[in-house]
């Protein structure tokens, strides 16, 4: 059902989407924000992107119910005591809104004052930027080890939950022979998911805006994994790793949709054209091209290196070949200079059989 957007709000989104220094971060409000193409919905509680309505030309607003809770996050370490330990911000005043100065992106950021991560050595940032053309949300953990000793994180799990239950409408390495798709969720998904060593999936519903999840790299330091596929509930998780002592690691994952083709289309939650659906699920899979490596926008205000669930694993560095030396430039062929070294062999030759000649 679409709503309009009062005037004034609108002044206020305008004023809001003027790039701003980092500097310029406020408090978040705890009120939904009008930015992009969307008017966006945030929880501080467990720090994730609610929901978000699409925002029309004429400033009218639709339900998309594409998230119930977009990249919920937790942490497990045994060397910690931390098991499945929620990550959120203390209150909505403690979550910094701002806009990136280079970008235009929404940045919304908190330190995480939890006492059980803190006591245990850990400071904890956690950021949602959702990029400026509003077709992209991040989600991303810095973890900064504070004691004299490494630390060693057993897994960081996301949860994604869309809005209702559908169909999976795609995923990374597709094959009819494993999971032909479109196929109604289950939890059976993951185990074959994992196999395919899809990193992406896009879902599908016959009323709500489709949308994906990129989970990392296929060879990253840490080892990506989905681990439930119930429904319309994804979990997946970022596996082992270390940070060492006075260092930070980051984890970062994504959402996405196309909402400009909804746009185009003119959707509505309740009754929209299956084939729009299907054209909007379509170019987000296209959109997932992208993902081939954590570079250009996706890596915006991260250190990349230390990104585990997309940087590289160990690698093996093989040394080139030495470089075969070269003869002196002498305006000569190849071809020219080995047939005079012929000629100079088969004089020496000659002249040692005349010189035997000669003995004789």
């Amino acid at each position: 059902m679409k709503k309009l957007v009062p005037a004034a709000v609108l002044a206020v989104a305008a004023l809001t989407l003027v790039p701003a220094s980092p500097a310029a971060a406020a408090p978040w409000d705890g009120n939904d924000i009008d930015f992009g193409l969307g008017n966006w919905e945030f929880s501080s509680s467990n720090f994730y992107v609610d929901d978000v309505y699409l925002v029309f030309p004429d400033t009218s607003s639709e339900y998309t119910d594409i998230w119930d809770g977009a990249a919920q996050t937790s942490i497990t370490s045994a060397a910690l005591s931390l098991s499945d330990e929620g990550v959120g911000c203390e209150s909505d005043a403690s979550i910094d809104q701002s806009i990136d100065g280079a970008t235009g992106d929404l940045v919304l950021t908190c330190t995480v004052t939890n006492p059980t991560f803190v006591d245990a050595g850990l400071s904890i940032v956690a950021e949602i930027r959702v990029y400026a053309g509003s077709d992209l949300v991040r989600a991303s953990l810095v973890i900064t080890n504070t004691s004299d000793a490494p630390i060693d994180i057993d897994s960081v799990d996301y949860y994604t939950d869309f809005g209702s239950t559908g169909e999976l409408f795609d995923y990374e390495n597709q094959d009819d022979l494993v999971l032909p798709v479109p196929a109604a969720e289950s939890s059976d998904f993951a185990p074959i998911l994992n196999d395919a060593d899809a990193r992406w999936i896009v879902h599908w519903e016959e009323d709500d805006a489709p949308g994906g999840i990129v989970i990392g790299a296929g060879a990253s330091e840490a080892p990506t994994s989905w681990i439930e596929t119930s429904g319309d509930t994804y979990e997946y998780r970022i596996g082992a790793f270390t940070i060492p002592a006075g260092e930070s690691r980051t984890t970062a994952t994504f959402v996405n949709w196309h909402p400009q083709s909804l746009i185009d289309g003119d959707y509505a939650n309740d009754g929209t054209d299956p084939d729009l659906l299907d054209a909007s699920a379509a170019a987000t899979v296209a959109s997932m091209s992208e993902f081939a490596s954590l570079s250009g926008r996706l890596a915006t205000g991260l250190t990349a290196a230390e990104v585990v669930n997309w940087g590289p694993a160990d690698v093996v560095v093989v040394p080139e070949p030495e470089p075969e030396p070269e003869l002196a430039a002498t305006g000569a062929s190849d071809t020219a200079v080995l047939a005079l070294a012929a000629l100079v062999l088969l004089g020496a030759g000659s002249l040692v059989v005349a010189r035997r000649r000669v003995r004789a």
